[in-house]
């Protein structure tokens, strides 16, 4: 039997969140704090995100969103534009979004099973965020941890920790194997926050 959440599918997955370990040194020295070039923003599932200029993603906001510069810049914007595309894809193309960008395992098949039991029938205008930054926990060649900073309506902050990895040349959503989402309400922005709000036109 079916049933209708379109309300608890924005506020649980209003970006996708993966659970994931601690922090651990980078491999490479690189820099987390220097934020992507912004070419502009598009509304997907009515939220705003960002698209670099060179770091991604490539192509339109009706595909699945991949080309990802194998950057931390790169692996930013992939958590947030793949997180919000899933999160926000209808009943009839989410199993196409899917496949374009998460990994394949055992997330992405626990992903499926409940999101086949779901009718979405759109984001809430009340519940919809609006992307503020993020932060980099994680970054390594291979896979990388970001920190989604979102705004809500009410003016409330929270975080969405997502994680992507590294495959067949691009970044993709690392899905958890489990059901629980690692959002975290925040009292204030993050002090080493990566700010995006000022790249809107």
């Amino acid at each position: 039997m079916r049933r209708r959440g379109a309300r608890a599918v924005v506020v649980a997955v209003a970006l996708v969140a993966v659970s994931c370990g601690g922090s651990e040194t980078t491999e490479t020295a690189v820099s987390l704090t220097d934020p992507p070039q912004i070419s502009r923003w598009v509304t997907v599932g009515g939220i705003e995100v960002p698209i670099g200029t060179t770091d991604g993603p490539r192509g339109g906001e009706w595909e699945p969103f991949a080309g990802f510069s194998h950057t931390p810049q790169g692996a930013a914007l992939a958590a947030i534009t793949q997180s919000v595309q899933l999160a926000t894809a209808s009943d009839r193309t989410w199993p196409q979004v899917l496949s374009g960008v998460a990994a394949p395992g055992e997330g992405r098949d626990l992903y499926a099973a409940h999101r086949a039991l779901v009718e979405f029938s759109g984001t809430d205008p009340e519940m919809v965020p609006t992307i503020v930054g993020y932060t980099i926990a994680d970054y390594r060649d291979t896979v990388a941890t970001v920190d989604v900073v979102q705004r809500f309506s009410d003016d409330s902050l929270a975080s969405a920790t997502t994680q992507v990895v590294w495959i067949d040349g691009d970044w993709r959503l690392n899905l958890p194997s489990d059901t629980a989402a690692t959002i975290t309400a925040l009292d204030g922005v993050p002090s080493e926050l990566v700010n995006l709000e000022e790249t809107r036109k």
